[in-house]
């Protein structure tokens, strides 16, 4: 027999299968039968925990803390963003690597990203590498991408660069 949790705790069994919009994960339930722990893949995490990266800071960020980040020097900010969108706006500072072009930025040698970025690759290391696209939907892939290729410290400004223009803009 099969034990599912979701995330919220509440506890039912099932025989059937889950749907594919669930991350599935099995554990070792209290109840000594095999367990899935699920959530929906929208906000499945990768790295240390759910949660948060190496620093113990979310994956996520939102604007005012990005605020107090970028005033202290705390951040590096990359806009997945297309080249043409980056043109029209983008967040002071940021860099702009679109994300089809991320995996390969990120595995370059450091000599090989500067000749192209004009900047220094980041770290697998560096905390507060913050990703944002226009919506959020491709700086969170970003974010995933960034973590599963090692860089601990990667973070998504889930309000995106919409939300920075209606309020800082």
């Amino acid at each position: 027999m099969w034990c599912f949790q979701p995330m919220l705790g509440h506890r039912k069994d099932f025989s059937d299968e889950l749907s594919e919009q669930y991350h599935e994960q099995v554990l070792q339930g209290r109840c000594g039968r095999r367990c899935f722990r699920f959530r929906f893949r929208s906000s499945c995490r990768e790295g240390r925990g759910d949660a948060a990266g190496a620093d113990g800071a979310a994956p996520t960020v939102l604007l005012p803390e990005l605020r107090s980040l970028l005033s202290s020097g705390r951040a590096r900010l990359i806009d997945v963003r297309s080249r043409e969108e980056a043109a029209a706006g983008t967040i002071p500072g940021a860099l702009n690597i679109p994300v089809s072009e991320l995996e390969s930025a990120l595995q370059m040698e450091p000599a090989a990203f500067q000749a192209l970025y004009s900047a220094q690759k980041p770290k697998l290391e560096d905390e507060n590498l913050v990703f944002f696209c226009q919506m959020g939907k491709r700086g969170f892939q970003a974010m995933q991408l960034a973590r599963g290729l090692g860089y601990i410290g990667a973070r998504n400004y889930t309000g995106a660069y919409r939300e920075w223009l209606e309020k800082e803009g």
